[in-house]
């Protein structure tokens, strides 16, 4: 179906279509919920109905996931409240989208996010993760809108002052040196004399390493896209390749999903994507 098709349908059957359509949601779907006024109060539904975050539920349960790629289209300050509560509420349902997705996510709300984004980020009541996630996220906007560059890296250089938390300092040691900023160099160095770093993040003999990366290899710029490549072809080929192994029955031949949390398939013990889902 083409996006003229998706703008003659009301808003309620287009959810049901993208929840319909499992992994398999093109983003001219997503752009068209997107451009909805009354979108957020369906994506709300979804994000807070148990039975479709559940495999084999409503969508399969991913219709959470494409929902909080959404949510960034739609760019409003509700829309970014809901992503919020949605980081804090699912965190467990949410695994590893939470490093590996939200700094996307968070960052495509602009420069209109950054004084929320600090907000949070002083939260020391959210799960540590979710805290380095908005870090990088604040990180993006520095150097997508480069008129803000020296204000975020002046916060993250107080909140390095400020912490106690040895893991949260290493976050935020990788995310002050992508600036190449000289001057900041002898706070992070004393931050290490001063035991205040989690070594097994960061050790002092990378500093100099990442300090010189280039930009494009700088743990940053990975997030410095759009959350509409989510829905791209090749992004929902990767991960139904990663999400699904063709069923032992020869009878039914279908799909059988695994779980990212569920027992990786290989009898390792270990979880999925703790094994062979990074293969």
């Amino acid at each position: 179906m083409i996006r003229s098709e998706y703008k003659e349908m009301n808003t309620e059957p287009l959810i049901n279509e993208m929840v319909s359509l499992c992994l398999e949601v093109p983003p001219e779907l997503a752009q068209e919920i997107a451009s909805r006024e009354d979108a957020i109060s369906y994506l709300r539904d979804i994000l807070q109905n148990e039975k479709c975050w559940n495999h084999g539920g409503p969508g399969d349960a991913w219709a959470p996931y494409h929902v909080i790629h959404i949510l960034p289209l739609i760019k409003t300050k509700e829309a970014l409240e809901l992503l919020f509560e949605t980081m804090r509420d699912e965190t467990d349902l949410l695994g590893d989208w939470i490093t590996e997705s939200t700094p996307t996510l968070l960052a495509a709300f602009g420069e209109s996010a950054i004084e929320r984004l600090k907000e949070h980020v002083l939260d020391e009541t959210l799960d540590l993760y979710i805290r380095g996630s908005i870090e990088t996220a604040l990180n993006v906007i520095a150097h997508q809108h480069p008129d803000k560059k020296e204000e975020i890296k002046d916060f993250l250089s107080k909140l390095l002052e400020d912490t106690n938390d040895p893991t949260f300092a290493a976050f935020l040691i990788d995310e002050l040196l992508s600036f190449k900023d000289p001057n900041l160099l002898p706070q992070v160095r004393k931050a290490f004399e001063d035991g205040k770093i989690d070594t097994e993040v960061i050790s002092r003999y990378d500093v100099d390493w990442v300090f010189n990366l280039p930009e494009e290899e700088q743990s940053y710029s990975k997030f410095m896209k759009s959350p509409l490549e989510h829905f791209s072809r090749e992004n929902i080929s990767y991960i139904k390749k990663i999400s699904y192994i063709e069923s032992k029955t020869p009878k039914k031949g279908n799909m059988k999903k695994i779980g990212r949390n569920d027992p990786c398939p290989c009898g390792s013990g270990k979880k999925y994507k703790k094994c062979c889902m990074k293969m």
